[in-house]
This record gives structure tokens, sequence and C-alpha cells, in this order.
């Protein structure tokens, strides 16, 4: 290059090993991205259900149906905020909460999960077992404030 040639002011694409690289500035790598819908990450998309058939626990005969610790944990919830349509749909799930209904602590962890699932592509619960989650965990806000069992 001659000293008083001046560098061209559009710059080539980069090439390493065959890779095409084209510099981009950040104002418009964030425009593009806002303007594109988060559903193209989504988990569905992303790994098959034969995926998802193999990282979850073996289905036991008894998520079919309510334990007896389940039963007894329903029973002693108020009315108002038994999980009853969850209890019937999703046995397996209100028997977990009724295995960790004796700490606080597990207890709100898992209602959060359920409530907080941030996995992508999920369909997540139908509306009236999502209300009795919520109705449950405010009432364990409440009243025992995670420091009793309830």
């Amino acid at each position: 290059m001659v000293p008083h040639d001046k560098p061209s002011s559009t710059p080539a694409p980069l090439q390493d090993e065959g890779f095409e690289f084209e510099l981009t500035d950040l104002e418009e790598a964030r425009r593009v991205l806002d303007s594109e819908s988060m559903s193209q990450f989504d988990v569905a998309t992303v790994a098959s259900p034969a995926q998802w058939k193999r990282v979850r626990r073996v289905t036991l005969p008894t998520d079919r149906a309510l334990s007896g610790r389940a039963i007894d944990w329903l029973l002693r919830l108020p009315a108002g905020v038994r999980p009853e349509h969850l209890s019937s749909r999703f046995p397996r799930i209100a028997n977990a909460l009724a295995e960790v209904s004796d700490d606080p602590e597990e207890s709100r962890t898992s209602l959060d999960k359920l409530l907080g699932d941030g996995r992508k592509g999920r369909k997540g619960f139908p509306p009236e077992v999502h209300h009795e989650l919520i109705a449950l965990r405010d009432w364990m806000i409440a009243l025992r404030s995670w420091e009793e069992p309830f």
C-alpha cells in the first residue's frame, strides 16, 4: 500500500477457514433482536418429545391416584384453598406437595416452581388449576408466613 492511499470506507467481509463474517453495528443488532419473536427459542423446538421422555422420571402407578398422605393434607386445608382440580387432574403433583407439606421452605420452593416455570414451550396448567395454586400460595403467605407446615 502506498502511504498516501486511503483505506476503503467499506469493510470487506472477514474470512477464516471458509466462514464468512459480516460486520454490523450494535444498534442494528438490537433492532433485529427486538423485532423478532421469542417464540423461536421455545424449548419445544429445541428438544424432541423423545428427548423429554428420556429425561423425565418413570411414571409410577401411584402417580394416577392420591396417596393417603395427600388425602390427609387436603382435608387439613381450608375448603377455600383446597386444590380440588389439581388433585383430581394432577394427583402426582398433589402427592408431591403433600410430601413436602411439613417443610415450609420446601413447600414454598415447590409452589414457586409450579407457578413460575420459565421454560418456554410449556403448556402450563389449565386456568382453574393455576388459580388454585395461586390461592394456596397466597393463603400460605398470609396465614402461615412460611413459618409453619401447612
